[in-house]
Parts: C-alpha cells; sequence; structure tokens
C-alpha cells in the first residue's frame, strides 16, 4: 500500500525533500562541532542515509561524491562481520580500513542503526577525515600501509551509547592531535545520533513503521531513469589510454567502457600494477569515482542513490595501481582517484562529445603542513587545492574549481590562527586554461611562508607535473602543476623539511581546452586578455600556433 502512496509524483517529492532536509541539518552538526578545520572548513565527509540492507538513499549536500560511492560498501562489510540482527539501539560500528572504508587511513567510516519498534529499518552513516592518524604526516612518499597510521578493523565503537573506553584510549595515544580528533569523533557520532532523531520525526509524520516501500520506490525511479539514459548510448566498446607521472616512471591507466543495452561496465584491465608509494587505490574508491562521472554526464539530476549506480559495475584486476593488494600503500590514493575521473570521461567522450568536458586540472595538490610551535604544541594544517575544470562544448572551464571532488578550501585566516603560517599570495594563474574554442579554466597561485622559530615540514601530494590535464576534440592542454620551495622544484610526492622563513609557491594545474582555439569568439578572446586570464604575450603567441 505504501508503494502505491509514495507512487505519486507529488507524495515522492514531498518524502524526498523531507529526507534532504534530514541530512543537511545532520551536516551542519557535522560542520558545527568539529573540531579540525580539514572538516568543518574543507567538507572532508560524507553523511549518507541507508537502507536496512546497506544500500544509499541519499547523502547531504557537501558531501564529498567518493564517499557517498564507498559508504554503502563499507556498511554491507559491517553486515556481514555484525548481522543486523545484533545492532542494538546507540550502537555505532565504524573502521577506516582502505580495503572496506574509503581507500586511506585518515577517512573513518561510522554507520549507526534506526530502529523501528526494535527492528532495524534504516542506517546513519558518516564519514570523516580525521586531523591526523598517527604514523606517518598524511603523505605519498609511504612504502606500506603499516607506516600510514592506526588502522581500525571493522568494530563496536559505541555500545548502546557508551563510547567504547579501550578504543578511545587506543585513539588518544596514537595521534598526534588527540583533542582534534577526539572532538572530530564526537562529531560524527553527534551527527549520526541527530539524523536518526529527524528521521524518525519523519517517520512519526508520515505514519510510517517500515520506510522500505519509501526507499525502494525512490530506488527505482534512479535506476529506470539511469537504464533509460544507458540504452539511448550506441553499443560498443569504447578504450581511453592515459599516462601519468607515477613515481620513478610514467604509470599507464587504461579504461575499457563497454555499453550494452541498459549497462556501463568499466574494465580497468591494463593499467599499471600497484607501485611501492603511497597512490595506489583499493577498489571501493576506485569504483566511487569510476561510476560518479558517468552519473554526472549522464543522469546530473536524479537522487545520488543506490539506485543510479546499479546499472554500473566495473572490473579492476587485483595487484594494480587500481585495484592494490594489502599491505600496499594507500595514503595519498586521491592522486590516482581524481585521475581515473578524467579517463573515464574521455572514454565517455567518444561516446557523447557534446556532453562531458576537457581534463581538468586534477589531481590538484593536497599540502599538509605540520610541526610545532615554540611552546612545544604539535600543529597540522591540510590545504586541498583546486586547479581549473576543462572546457566544455558550449563554456570555459571554472578557474580554480574541485572536480571531481567538491571539498572547500580552508580559509587563510583559520589556518594563519592556529598555526606560523603566512599567506602571502592567492591568485588565479593567468596562462593555465588550455587554448580552445572554450578555454580551460585557470589554475590558482597559493604562497604560503613559514614564519616560525623552528623547522617544520611540509607535504605534498599531487601529479601532473610532467603530463598537463589534455584539451579535447582540438583543445589544447591546460598548464601542468607547479611546486616549489624557496624557488627549487619540491619533489610532488614526499616529505620536505621547511625551514622558518622558507616559502612554498603552489601553482595547481588549468584544465584543457575544448575544441580549436582558432574558433574562439574574438569577443571571449579580449575578454580574457582584458581580466588577465591570458596575457598579451601569450595570446600573440597562441595565434601564431607557437605555443
Amino acid at each position: 500500500m505504501d508503494s502505491l502512496r509514495f507512487a505519486d509524483p507529488v507524495a515522492l517529492e514531498i518524502a524526498w525533500s523531507r529526507i534532504q532536509s534530514v541530512l543537511d541539518e545532520a551536516e551542519t552538526v557535522l560542520m558545527r562541532t568539529a573540531f579540525s578545520p580539514i572538516i568543518r572548513e574543507a567538507y572532508d565527509f560524507g553523511v549518507v542515509l541507508l537502507d536496512a540492507a546497506g544500500g544509499s538513499v541519499g547523502q547531504s549536500q557537501r558531501s564529498l561524491p567518493s564517499f557517498v560511492g564507498t559508504l554503502p560498501r563499507s556498511l554491507k562489510a559491517m553486515l556481514q562481520e555484525f548481522p543486523v540482527a545484533g545492532w542494538r539501539e546507540g550502537d555505532v560500528y565504524a573502521t577506516n580500513d582502505p580495503w572496506i572504508g574509503t581507500g586511506h587511513l585518515p577517512d573513518v567510516t561510522m554507520a549507526r542503526p534506526i530502529l523501528r519498534r526494535g527492528v532495524v529499518v534504516a542506517f546513519a552513516g558518516c564519514i570523516a577525515h580525521w586531523a591526523d592518524i598517527g604514523g606517518a604526516v598524511w603523505s605519498a612518499d609511504t612504502r606500506e600501509l603499516f607506516e600510514e597510521g592506526l588502522q581500525l578493523p571493522l568494530c563496536k565503537l559505541v555500545d548502546q551509547g557508551r563510547l567504547e573506553p579501550l578504543l578511545a584510549s587506543i585513539i588518544r595515544r596514537n595521534v598526534r592531535l588527540p583533542e582534534q580528533v577526539m572532538g572530530d569523533l564526537h562529531a560524527q557520532l553527534a551527527t549520526m545520533e541527530v539524523c536518526e532523531r529527524r528521521f524518525q520525526e519523519l517517520m512519526d509524520d508520515m505514519g510510517l513503521d517500515d520506510p522500505s516501500p519509501l526507499f525502494a520506490v525512490m530506488r527505482q525511479r534512479s535506476e529506470s531513469v539511469m537504464r533509460a539514459a544507458n540504452a539511448a548510448l550506441p553499443d560498443g566498446r569504447y578504450v581511453q589510454e592515459t599516462v601519468i607521472d607515477g613515481i620513478d616512471a610514467p604509470l599507464l591507466l587504461r579504461a575499457a567502457l563497454e555499453i550494452a543495452g541498459e549497462a556501463i561496465h568499466v574494465d580497468w584491465t591494463g593499467s599499471a600494477g600497484q607501485v611501492e608509494r603511497g597512490i595506489n587505490e583499493s577498489y571501493n574508491h576506485a569504483y566511487a569515482m569510476t561510476v560518479y562521472p558517468i552519473k554526472c554526464v549522464l543522469c546530473p539530476d536524479i537522487p545520488n542513490n543506490e539506485g543510479a549506480y546499479l546499472p554500473v559495475t566495473m572490473t579492476a584486476p587485483e595487484g594494480t595501481i587500481i585495484n592494490c593488494s594489502r599491505p600496499a600503500a594507500v595514503g595519498s590514493r586521491q592522486i590516482l582517484g581524481h585521475c581515473i575521473a578524467n579517463v573515464v570521461l574521455a572514454a565517455l567522450g567518444q561516446v557523447l562529445p557534446e556532453r562531458v568536458l576537457a581534463d581538468c586540472g586534477s589531481p590538484s595538490p593536497r599540502i599538509v603542513f605540520s610541526g610545532a610551535h615554540a611552546d612545544g604544541r604539535r600543529y597540522n594544517a591540510a590545504l586541498l587545492l583546486a586547479g581549473g575544470m576543462g572546457g566544455q562544448s558550449w563554456r570555459d572551464g571554472l578557474s580554480a574549481a574541485p572536480f571531481p571532488s567538491n571539498p572547500g578550501v580552508t580559509s587563510v585566516e583559520v589556518i594563519e590562527s592556529s598555526t606560523p603560517l603566512l599567506f602571502r599570495r592567492r591568485a588565479l594563474r593567468p596562462d593555465s586554461g588550455g587554448a580552445g574554442t572554450y578555454r580551460g579554466g585557470l589554475g590558482a597561485t597559493t604562497e604560503v611562508e613559514l614564519r616560525a622559530d623552528r623547522p617544520g615540514l611540509v607535504s605534498v601530494m599531487t601529479d601532473r607535473i610532467h603530463h598537463p590535464p589534455l584539451g579535447f576534440r582540438g583543445g589544447e592542454p591546460g598548464a601542468p602543476n607547479a611546486i616549489f620551495l624557496d624557488g627549487e622544484p619540491v619533489d610532488p610526492k614526499a616529505r620536505t623539511p621547511m625551514l622558518p622563513g622558507s616559502v612554498l609557491s603552489v601553482h595547481t594545474a588549468g584544465g584543457g581546452g575544448y575544441g580549436p582555439k582558432e574558433r574562439r569568439d574574438p569577443e571571449a578572446a579580449a575578454r580574457d586578455e582584458e581580466f588577465g586570464y591570458v596575457s598579451a604575450r601569450q595570446r600573440e603567441a597562441r595565434l601564431r600556433g607557437i605555443a
């Protein structure tokens, strides 16, 4: 009967809007109670409502797409280890296992059951990137997982509302910033509690004891729209290969996008083998970054729930850089994850060239500054910077805009107030967007000085130093990432000492151009020069065909 009730589009829209408001309120709790800036300022989190079987129902507005894709897989693994019949009100299970969770240790995945008359009917899920997880500072130069920090296997973190004291003690003892980490942990717990409370109120208002009919209709609607979009594409196998900088030598990423009726399958066979540095991907995160850009192109407006992803599957041979084997180093797996999205979009561009965008300036640099104040207190600040997005068939790429992830950039004032860092400059990077009929978005320049009486450490995590974002359909590449410490190039996948008075300069990559530059609107080209996006010298060089 409830299925028929929610078949009415008006009733379904009201229910969906209510669910969205529940999740957005829970998200606000996380942002306002988290201790570390990477959560409350950079939005490195996910808040998701899931059904009783672990399928995603909806997510909060700012949730990272990768977390929305991994959390259902994580919860299903939890339910295999701890059957649903054993979950009680107030319980919270957690893990940061890279092969069960999001792909690296700093992200802690939690789930809390929502019970109705003693029966689990849904779950509140929350992922957050903790300020520290012990081990090496968040970096790309680790050689195996054991260097990267504290590992939390699938475990009960909270037993009927009571935080497990031994687990809490272990976490505190293994991190550099225990106050921030424990504050973030409790912020996640509060977020899920609010999500549960508000969803209970929603069920009361709607007279629902079992929300599964509502969830089923929502899932079916998203799935049917996605399948119809897939079916409209020509069947075939479309292969895309991309080379990235890698570690000691370039690495090949190879995706075969196979379209057959209503289904899409992405096969990563042929990609490079896993490497002895922390840029390897686990299957979960690679899957999330594979399916998300497909949904962005085909069905951007439908609810982002389990049904939207059921028609898309993925293969990645174990032992490759796309699906590494334990205990491979994975600390900076986002480097590969953000490249994955560009490869998938390029493959899809062979089918829908008018719908995709040229390569984005990703992976954009992740920079972590760490050290100690004069009084011995530790500090840690993470910068999640953004490059330019690729041009599209109808517009220029967005400048300094994150994609395929959507974090914010921690405010300068927040970092300067808690660390001995001074931001000397932040500006768009002229001439960084790839030329084209539609120009790639500009990258950005950030200059940071260490004003301290003792050295610090800077951990740099990025790629595309030697292989810039590619243009599409005749468009030119964007400028590559470039990072310097006191004017000298910095290893883009390593931790480097930073002396007092030193200045780190980070120039993020520009997006690739779309279409031949000769077809660019002269007024748009003049505006580029007027606004300083393209220098007069660069414009002349492009017109002469020598740049």
